[in-house]
Formats: structure tokens, sequence, C-alpha cells
């Protein structure tokens, strides 16, 4: 079994999705996603619930903070020449930060690992990547960029098409 279906069988299929683009919809904003035949699982945090979730997301938090139940848009778990990679994203319209979405994202991975580990008795470690997608004017291009990554970590994407696996190195 690849340590990409350890974290698979722990996550509720609910927030799982195949679609080839990550969107925010109340913007509307729209990037395509290229997989590239990359082993992922995306997750989607930041969704609209059915009624089967009546205490929202964390049902064990207040909810009237808000900064408890903050989440970020999307997770994508990938798995590359062994390793384990997370792409924290937070895709937003306005210039606000998009840090605190991030982090709680990063956390959600820690315990997501920690839970894979506690039932399988593994000890995985794996890599965030922080991402964040702004709105603006997407030019066209036709030469794909290296990624690059800030002293945190973090990368601004900018482009129209987000391929994974230019991440997982």
């Amino acid at each position: 079994m690849s340590k990409l279906s350890f974290i698979d069988y722990v996550l509720n299929s609910d927030f799982k999705i195949n679609d080839n683009y990550l969107e925010e919809p109340l913007v509307p904003m729209k990037i395509d996603l290229i997989k590239d035949g990359c082993r992922s699982i995306v997750f989607q945090l930041d969704k609209q619930l059915g009624r089967e979730y009546k205490g929202g997301i964390f049902p064990f938090f207040d909810s009237s903070n808000s900064q408890v139940c903050t989440v970020c848009d999307y997770i994508i778990f990938s798995e590359y020449k062994n390793e384990l990679f997370a792409l924290v994203i937070e895709l937003k319209k306005s210039s606000r930060g998009t840090l605190p979405q991030i982090r709680a994202g990063e956390c959600f991975v820690d315990y997501v690992i920690s839970t894979v580990n506690r039932i399988n008795k593994t000890n995985y470690s794996i890599i965030k990547r922080r991402i964040s997608i702004r709105e603006f004017e997407r030019k066209r291009q036709t030469k794909l960029k290296e990624i690059e990554y800030d002293t945190n970590n973090h990368h601004f994407f900018n482009q129209n098409k987000m391929r994974i696996i230019s991440f997982l190195k």
C-alpha cells in the first residue's frame, strides 16, 4: 500500500474532488489543474456543507469565533519519489492576507499525518508547500517558470494552469 493510500483511507470522500480545476465560486475564479499522471488527492475544505454537517466542518469548536473555524480552500496530497507532499492552497479575490487560512490548513495536514501514523503504526512525515492564488489579470504564458518560494516556503501563484508536479521538488 502506498503512503498516499493511507492518507486516502482516513479522509472523508465528501471532501475529495476529481475536478481538473480549482475554483472560488464566489469570486468567480478558476485555475486549471494539471495532474500529468501524478497520483494525488484533491481535498476541498472550504465548501458548502449539507444538512448532515449540522455543526459545520468542526462541530467541536465554537463557530462564533471566526479564527477557530478558519480553513484553507484546498489541500492537494501527493506522493513523489517516495516523499509525501501537501500543497496547502488559498484562493483570494482581495489583496488581504492568506496566511491565517494557510496556517489552519497546515495544522489540518499535521493532524491527518498524525492520524495515519497512529492507526498504521508508521512514522511518515510530509513536506508542506504554501500556495496563495490571488485574483488578477493573468497573462498567457508559453514558457513554464520554475516554482520559487519565499523564506516561509510560500509561493504566490500567478499562472493560468497549476501543474501539481511542479510543486513536488
